[in-house]
């Protein structure tokens, strides 16, 4: 990882630490509680400040105004591949995440079809297939520990919907375990871990779990060659007879991309669903007008995309709250092509800088009671009156996850096949720690406790 040190010749925005100055306390702080302490941050230096850790310089800049010139109205000034995102090139390669200007363009542009809303909605009927053959699975009285579960939920129906793959059970888990352990990689500090290398040391085990992973890419791949073109709507086939300017996809980009969709594929899912539960079971108020909209929806019948796209509007709310509060895209790192200024700030080319959804999202300026689990903040009206960059759980502008609608039809179907068949408490006792890296999600897992419904 290239660290870049401006000091005094090329002074940024104040922070916590001066150059250059290590505080123990500040990295203690971080690791237990990272949230907060940026929060602490913000509160203290304003919606820019610099964060100086073991001898990286990173550059927060806070706010909806933030958020557009970042990600909407200079975009290209802002570095996705040279950023700490590029960090993630040894795991994803160079997929839609880790890449600039025109191997993003021209990635985006091949991939787009597969995500257009008609599609998506498309995919609806065998997403639900997956999910009721995963609850008819479970019985009352059973304890899960549903974030596990739903992530090998989300990599069957990315494997099976998403890439037309025979996604079995066990093949299902052998994703998710070498997934979990080779993105554990990331865990801790999203940069201390990732400077040692050589035997024994994290990158040398995150390397194993990827070459796991490869071997059953790679034969996907090779076996989708022989089939002849327009055999399958699947992505895989997409890409595999894919042409770009007369060349076909080379394998490492077909891998690249598909290690990248299946990552983001199911992550995000398997999170906002954990994190739903545990904020909806934790007010019975909310809980039980969701499960009466489903109820009175659906009349006992399964959901189709139909019904989770415009129909529930109570559960959509849910979703985006549960989406604010949690955010897969909790902070965006990247590293500037150029002099820019931000909020007044001038900041250096070349300066690794990041815009952050999770404390935007915490503004009471933008979200009044911010840290209170209120769906009724999103409602139609309230929604189309945010500021512009105030709400960016997938990202804005033309970097927008492409696999967004992908993924909250998906939660949506999760969270209405699991309230229609059980009553869902959480097993008492548990604090919900928060997991950073790469994306937000519960530490320890979120236990549920499945009871018949009344």
């Amino acid at each position: 990882m290239k660290l870049r040190l401006h000091g005094f010749l090329n002074p940024l925005p104040p922070g916590p630490t001066s150059f250059p100055h290590f505080s123990y306390q500040m990295g203690k702080e971080l690791y237990e509680n990272p949230l907060g302490t940026l929060m602490k941050y913000h509160r203290e230096f304003g919606p820019v400040f610099t964060l100086r850790f073991l001898g990286l310089e990173m550059v927060f800049l806070i706010g909806p105004e933030a958020n557009q010139q970042i990600l909407v109205s200079e975009y290209r000034d802002f570095s996705w591949e040279k950023g700490l995102l590029g960090e993630l090139i040894p795991f994803l390669g160079y997929g839609l995440l880790t890449t600039d200007d025109e191997d993003h363009d021209r990635a985006r542009k091949l991939l787009a079809p597969a995500f257009y809303p008609a599609r998506i909605k498309s995919y609806g009927e065998r997403m639900v297939e997956r999910a009721v053959a995963a609850v008819e699975m479970l019985d009352s009285g059973d304890i899960i520990e549903l974030h596990g579960w739903t992530r090998k939920l989300a990599l069957k129906i990315a494997g099976d919907v998403l890439l037309g793959m025979e996604t079995s059970e066990e093949k299902a888990a052998f994703f998710a375990e070498h997934f979990e352990k080779g993105l554990s990689y990331y865990g801790g500090y999203f940069w201390q871990s990732l400077v040692l290398r050589g035997p024994g040391t994290p990158h040398s085990r995150m390397k194993k779990h990827i070459e796991k992973l490869d071997e059953v890419i790679e034969e996907e791949i090779q076996t989708r060659r022989r089939w002849p073109p327009g055999n399958s709507q699947a992505l895989l086939d997409l890409l595999v007879h894919a042409e770009v300017d007369g060349d076909r996809l080379s394998h490492r980009e077909i891998r690249d991309h598909l290690f990248t969709l299946l990552f983001a594929g199911h992550d995000t899912t398997a999170a906002t669903v954990a994190w739903l539960f545990t904020l909806i079971c934790r007010h019975p108020e909310v809980y039980n007008k969701l499960q009466n909209e489903i109820d009175e929806h659906l009349q006992g019948q399964q959901p189709t995309s139909e019904d989770l796209f415009g129909e529930m509007p109570y559960l959509d709310q849910v979703v985006k709250e549960t989406l604010r509060l949690y955010p897969p895209a909790w902070f965006g790192p990247r590293m500037t092509n150029k002099d820019v200024e931000v909020y007044g700030h001038q900041i250096p080319a070349h300066t690794h800088v990041t815009y952050c959804s999770w404390m935007t999202h915490r503004l009471p300026e933008l979200f009044p009671d911010p840290e209170a689990f209120d769906p009724e903040r999103f409602t139609d009206e309230k929604f189309r009156a945010l500021q512009p960059g105030a709400y960016v759980p997938f990202g804005r502008g033309p970097r927008t996850c492409i696999g967004m609608r992908f993924g909250e039809l998906e939660a949506k179907i999760i969270v209405c096949v699991l309230m229609q068949r059980f009553r869902m408490e959480l097993f008492p006792g548990q604090q919900f720690c928060v997991r950073t890296v790469p994306t937000i999600s519960p530490r320890e897992g979120v236990e549920i406790c499945l009871r018949d419904r009344e």
